[in-house]
């Protein structure tokens, strides 16, 4: 057993933010990843898609807006969004920010390698 503050795991870069990789086959979790994030207002958790991952995203604090592909979702603290492999997806802080915790299963590595952190006009080379 292991456990961590989420706000201490490694940071990755992912958008303009505060984004950590908690637990994951770099430190002993087998089948999935658990990461942080955290972004002042109007910053984005830059678009990205996972080829083969679940990913679960749960909103701690603030408010802001999901979006898949073009379309823009509104979320606040306690809401869970599961997205499907495949989707196009990220998050923008409100006007308060946005603190959330997300998990892939099974683990998408290239999420820490920068390889996802891309402009959605290379979305889908």
């Amino acid at each position: 057993m292991q456990i961590k503050k989420m706000t201490e795991g490694e940071k990755f870069d992912m958008g303009v933010g505060d984004t950590r990789r908690v637990f994951g086959p770099f430190n002993g979790a087998k089948h999935l990843t658990f990461n942080y994030a955290k972004f002042n207002p109007g910053v984005a958790f830059t678009q990205h898609v996972h080829d083969a991952s679940e990913d679960l995203i749960l909103v701690l604090d603030g408010a802001g807006v999901i979006r898949l592909d073009d379309k823009e979702f509104p979320v606040g603290p306690g809401d869970v969004i599961l997205v499907a492999p495949g989707e196009f997806h990220g998050t923008v802080a409100g006007p308060n920010g946005l603190t959330c915790v997300s998990c892939q299963a099974p683990p998408d590595l290239k999420l820490y390698t920068g390889e996802r952190n891309k402009p959605k006009a290379e979305k889908r080379a």
